[in-house]
């Protein structure tokens, strides 16, 4: 392997493999075609007087072209066809690699046009001129292309010259093949959006067409079965008059006494109509219609039956109540016609492409940069009925007897609508969970009622499950349309249907999910909604990644309103910090007599700068998204400054346009407390491992037989009732694109001084204990570096070194166990140092 990764890659630099790729690739060309014009009668290096007999080759690359495809074709006969493939995917691959470039390059590619680009203007057809006659190409232009054609021909020529003009251009400007396919794709993204509206549009008038045939053939069959029910009456009309008149056939039972027989009077007239209707019901054959044949035929007696039969049929009341037991109490699902099979929800779904935007000297992201997922997998009724069947069986083995009404099939669940019979309980079917998980070989199974209805709804899991794109999100019209620039992506439910979400009325949300469960994707689906939603001057990132491995892609985005938060300390300084623009803009707000941050900005929208004199620098006030990956690290460490941080931004931080998304994988009541629940109502849970869990970030069960991988619990705000959500995919690759996209319109602005220790009137720092002075120790730093490059922690240490005296020492001990850099005392045993040796250094420069 590592011999074809080193002929994949040539040098390191993507614009110098891009210029071999192409070199190769122009080659390859020239050879595929000088081998398919070849003839045996052209020059060359076999033929008597082939070099200088002056002789023309008719091969299309030339006298040149001529000898190299005589040596091939003599050497390697056919095969030497599959040179020029090879050289031409070798330079294709090269073509795609990465990128470099050099001043001696540019001037390089300069020359190459001044040389080559007259010479392409020279083999235009028609020797075109200009001005007072002079020939466009001028005289390099002439006698480059003269060369050209007596060496290569007229083709050959053309090729050698278009592709030395790509080549200059490529070296004097910092054109890029990968680059131009990605450009292409933004600026003719309107024209791909144009083709979707019009395969929609085609795709609705077909859809149309089919509900018109449909709505026909209704009609027909309406009135078919009106002249057959017209029909039926009109024989049951005409056969009940025919039993008026067949009254005397009873004369032959006239021998049966008064007793038993009815009366001639009253007894016939009161049950002919009766009877008729019997005889039609259970008569395979014409049946006599008057009554009076039926009851003599009772007392006639049966014949006696043959040995053979008896010995036959022995066994049959022995069978008939098994028989009855089993099968006759609920009929077989897959045999019953009736149980409808629901269409996906998104089966006639039609993306849209977003073609790029302009929006206050912006542009959005067109669509086009992430993947578009295939077509929806085919609903198989004939397999959910039989999966139907399972249900109601194994169902009916613990008494639990029911029906499946109706099946809505998903992209990664199927829901059987299961109606219970009179007299059981909703909390029995919900008990067989785990069994129903062996019948149906599934990884889990989720019962929950169905909102509206009288049914119960049983989530498995299908066979193959199908993969959510963001793209198909984005695409969607309710997030097209959605007027709010902080419209959430959340994914698709359970029958397939969009779901979106507005995080401007949520307004913050909690997120739980142990790892593995598609936590930090759902989070990564989230960024990505705002960078297709909203610019810079819009909505700010504030993100927080002490895992610093989950969110560094996004560094450097316009967007951002700090560097990414890798420290715990920096983020607990961020959200104090926070809690104080929150109060500035509140005063804001109440100075303009507005009450939320969408009025503040209206009022600059409407254009009465009077309004403003007082303060001309106010600017129109941007969303600002704080985004905490991981809680639990920032709750052990600052428990006390960052519980009451979180709990005032909850609590006044909506109207400022300040949102919280808190995930963490250990949902525990210590991270996740009462206080922070109370002013958190909106909760997403992915698969935890215990109910404990489950009960911890939902107030309920469910979360831990989701399936992972994007399946989660959705708690709106203002309802107690959970969605099941999944939660769209997004690729790195795709995220790459939409950072560099938004990295090419600007550098990101970073709010200085906002990861700093918020401070008091007086300038001094503001800590957890309220006891400014403390960081205020010259020698606070001096002594922390002394501890991390040692590897340990003691007042000793430091009266050696810094000459001070035990208090002294004692307390900045004290200080560095508050901050987090060294571990509590363990008796005689040396502190631990919780911090790296470059942490000090890592911090100074994030401060910068």
């Amino acid at each position: 392997m590592k011999p074809l990764k080193l002929v994949t890659t040539p040098t390191r630099n993507r614009r110098l493999n891009e210029l071999i790729g192409l070199l190769v690739l122009v080659s390859a060309i020239l050879l595929f075609l000088a081998l398919v014009s070849y003839r045996p009668t052209d020059p060359s290096f076999d033929t008597v007087g082939g070099l200088g007999n002056g002789r023309p080759a008719h091969n299309w690359t030339g006298l040149i072209g001529a000898w190299i495809a005589d040596l091939l074709l003599q050497v390697e006969g056919l095969t030497a066809f599959c040179v020029p493939l090879l050289a031409g995917a070798l330079g294709w691959t090269w073509l795609r690699s990465r990128p470099a470039g050099s001043p001696g390059a540019k001037l390089f590619g300069i020359l190459l046009c001044t040389i080559f680009g007259p010479a392409l203007l020279g083999l235009l057809p028609g020797h075109l001129r200009f001005l007072y006659g002079l020939p466009i190409a001028g005289l390099v232009g002439r006698l480059t292309s003269d060369a050209l054609v007596a060496w290569l021909n007229y083709p050959g020529a053309c090729v050698i010259s278009a592709s030395m003009v790509a080549i200059a251009i490529y070296l004097s400007t910092t054109f890029s093949f990968n680059t131009a396919r990605e450009w292409l794709a933004i600026r003719f993204a309107f024209l791909m959006a144009w083709r979707d509206r019009w395969r929609n549009w085609r795709t609705a008038g077909a859809r149309a067409k089919e509900l018109k045939a449909e709505a026909r053939q209704d009609k027909i069959r309406e009135k078919e079965l009106a002249k057959a029910r017209k029909a039926a009456a009109k024989l049951e009309k005409q056969d009940f008059q025919r039993g008026k008149i067949v009254e005397p056939i009873a004369e032959p039972f006239a021998d049966a006494s008064e007793s038993d027989a009815p009366s001639n009077e009253s007894r016939p007239r009161e049950s002919r109509p009766r009877q008729q209707g019997f005889a039609e019901m259970f008569a395979e054959e014409p049946a006599a219609p008057s009554i009076w044949e039926q009851i003599p035929q009772a007392r006639i007696p049966d014949p006696e039956p043959i040995p053979e039969l008896v010995a036959e049929q022995a066994p049959q009341p022995v069978m008939k109540p098994l028989l009855v037991t089993k099968r006759e109490p609920r009929p077989d699902p897959t045999s019953d016609p009736n149980i409808a099979v629901a269409g996906r929800a998104d089966a006639d779904a039609r993306p849209v492409t977003v073609a790029p935007k302009s929006v206050s000297g912006f542009k959005l992201p067109p669509s086009t940069l992430l993947h578009r997922s295939e077509d929806t997998q085919t609903v198989r009724e004939d397999e959910l009925r039989v999966e139907a069947q399972i249900l109601v069986e194994k169902c009916a083995e613990f008494d639990v007897t029911g029906q499946v009404e109706r099946i809505n099939p998903g992209p990664v669940v199927t829901t059987f609508e299961f109606r219970p019979d009179a007299g059981v309980k909703y909390s029995r079917v919900t008990g067989l969970a785990e069994d129903l998980c062996l019948a149906m070989r599934a990884e889990s199974i989720l019962i929950e009622r169905m909102a509206g209805k009288s049914t119960v709804g049983i989530q498995v899991p299908n066979l193959d499950r199908e993969t959510i794109w963001l793209r198909d999100v984005i695409e969607a019209e309710s997030f097209r349309t959605g007027k709010s620039k902080l419209t959430l992506a959340m994914g698709k439910d359970i029958n397939g249907r969009i779901v979106v979400a507005d995080l401007a009325t949520m307004p913050h949300v909690l997120i739980a999910g142990s790892t593995g469960s598609g936590k930090s994707v759902a989070i990564n689906a989230m960024i990505m909604s705002v960078l297709f939603k909203a610019t810079p001057a819009q909505v700010r990132l504030i993100l927080v990644d002490p895992k610093r491995v989950e969110l560094g892609m996004y560094e450097g985005i316009p967007h951002l309103f700090t560097p990414i938060i890798t420290e715990p300390k920096l983020a607990a300084n961020a959200l104090r910090n926070a809690v104080r623009e929150m109060e500035r803009r509140l005063k804001l707000l109440a100075s303009r007599s507005v009450r939320n941050i969408d009025q503040y900005n209206k009022l600059f929208e409407t254009g009465l700068p009077s309004l403003f004199d007082d303060a001309p620098d106010e600017e129109p006030l941007p969303y600002i998204m704080i985004i905490i990956d991981e809680l639990a690290d920032l709750m052990m460490l600052d428990k006390a400054n960052v519980e009451e941080a979180i709990t005032r931004l909850a609590q006044m931080a909506r109207a400022v346009g300040i949102h919280l998304v808190l995930a963490t994988q250990r949902p525990s009541v210590d991270v996740i407390t009462g206080l922070i629940k109370a002013n958190v109502p909106t909760r997403m849970s992915f698969r935890l491992a215990t109910k404990v869990d489950s009960r911890t970030i939902l107030d309920s069960n469910g979360a831990e037989s989701l399936l992972g991988r994007g399946d989660m619990l959705f708690l709106p705000p203002g309802t107690s009732r959970l969605q099941r959500v999944h939660a769209p995919f997004v690729t790195e690759k795709e995220i790459a694109a939409v950072t560099d996209f938004w990295k090419k319109q600007g550098q990101a602005e970073y709010v200085q001084g906002f990861l700093e220790p918020p401070k008091d009137a007086q300038g001094r720092d503001l800590d957890a204990g309220g006891d400014g002075d403390d960081n205020d120790d010259e020698l606070f730093q001096d002594a922390v570096r002394l501890v991390l490059e040692f590897g340990k922690a003691s007042t000793s240490l430091l009266q050696r070194r810094l000459r001070i005296g035990y208090g002294r020492a004692a307390h900045l001990i004290d200080m560095m166990e508050r901050d987090g850099i060294v571990g509590p005392a363990e008796g005689s045993k040396p502190r631990e140092i919780l911090k790296p040796p470059d942490w000090l250094n890592e911090m100074e420069t994030s401060l910068r």
